[in-house]
């Protein structure tokens, strides 16, 4: 069960709580900051470390998410969500970089193949007009997507010069010359939305809320969809998305 870090009222009691369908482990804790907050706070991440949550929702601007991690209790990880949505994350950086799918080159990077990036590849297939892939056994996929789908898709090898509008970097692959979008880096900000949140998206933080809920099986991937893409200027990356 994943855990649910609610602000405490008047007779709550730390318990099962249904939240968009999903069931949480909900954890009360003070409004506010100073020691009496703070102290809310431990309680509540000792709570849900004694029954063995890892994972669980905060409040929006929560201030002591740190004493809930001490704990091991962290926000739900995003990564299955964003290699689900790797297209339109794509997508939306090309947006932003004013990138036009009928003119621009696009190279997706990887060191080993994997169903996000064969995923990835098939959607962008459909109207980026030159597409390449630097991932082992790239050709296999390559060939792929031309038969299916006449696109203009080559490969390239990994040691080989990337040539790109903009590259984007799979896990941990080495990241190129020219503006590189690295798909699983902390530096890279993903804002999700998906309908009938009601009033939790004003409560709790809306991402790792829709996080949980993809996770819980709450949500498919097609119901959820990607609001903006940006990273900090100063990500430390080859470059940076505006």
């Amino acid at each position: 069960m994943q855990g649910l870090v609610c602000y405490r009222d008047t007779g709550e009691k730390n318990g099962a709580r249904t939240l968009c369908g999903v069931r949480f482990g909900a954890a009360y804790a003070s409004r506010g900051e100073g020691m009496l907050a703070a102290l809310s706070a431990k309680r509540a991440a000792k709570y849900l470390q004694k029954r063995r949550v890892s994972y669980a929702v905060f409040p929006k601007d929560y201030p002591y998410a740190e004493v809930f991690a001490r704990c091991g209790v962290l926000p739900p990880p995003e990564q299955p969500l964003r290699m689900a949505k790797a297209a339109e994350i794509i997508r939306r950086a090309m947006a932003r970089l004013g990138l036009a799918p009928e003119r621009a080159r696009i190279a997706l990077c990887a060191p080993s193949q994997s169903a996000a990036l064969e995923a990835a590849a098939r959607e962008l297939s459909k109207d980026v007009r030159y597409l390449a892939l630097c991932a082992p056994n790239g050709e296999r996929l390559a060939r792929t997507l031309r038969w299916d789908c006449g696109a203009s898709v080559h490969t390239l090898q990994t040691d080989e010069r990337i040539a790109a509008d903009l590259s984007v970097c799979f896990d941990d692959f080495p990241l190129p010359d020219g503006l590189v979008l690295p798909l699983g880096s902390g530096a890279v900000s993903v804002a999700y939305g998906t309908e009938n949140l009601g009033d939790a998206a004003m409560i709790w933080n809306e991402d790792q809320l829709i996080c949980a809920l993809y996770a819980s099986l709450a949500r498919r991937a097609d119901e959820i969809w990607v609001k903006d893409v940006k990273m900090p200027p100063d990500g430390g990356e080859n470059t940076n998305l505006p």
